[in-house]
């Protein structure tokens, strides 16, 4: 005779939900069905709303947190000859008052990174040298 395997409540629990799921596509929260679709759509939603924004001030940031206000800094740092990426910072760093931390070296790529979107800036190797306009 077969042995019969025992399951508990939950596992089938489980395994109804995931079938109901799997075979009319959709979700049941109390008295409302929502497709999967929708529900993947409201979650979606819901993650980008959580994305810092580098742009903005806010009385709980610091400034140096502000990518532009950073480039604007980096901008003025930068001689007409090439500078290293290293002691940029360090200059950064020096003016600011501030320690360079993990947080601070992120917002300095990201800054320099925006300054060369711009086409202010350009990079040789780990040398970056500011582009004067001719107008």
């Amino acid at each position: 005779m077969n042995s019969l395997s025992i399951q508990d409540t939950s596992e089938v629990l489980r395994y109804s939900v995931v079938n109901f799921v799997k075979k009319n596509r959709t979700l049941s929260f109390g008295n409302e069905c929502i497709s999967l679709e929708k529900y993947r759509e409201s979650k979606k939603s819901e993650v980008t709303n959580d994305k810092m924004n580098y742009f903005l001030l806010s009385k709980y940031r610091s400034v140096e947190e502000n990518v532009l206000f950073t480039a604007k800094v980096l901008y003025e740092l930068i001689d007409t000859k090439s500078k290293h990426v290293d002691q940029l910072f360090l200059e950064f760093s020096d003016k600011q008052g501030i320690t360079i931390n993990l947080n601070i070296e992120r917002i300095l790529y990201l800054a320099l990174t925006f300054l060369f979107s711009l086409g202010k800036i350009v990079f040789n190797e780990n040398m970056i040298r500011k582009i004067e306009n001719e107008v």
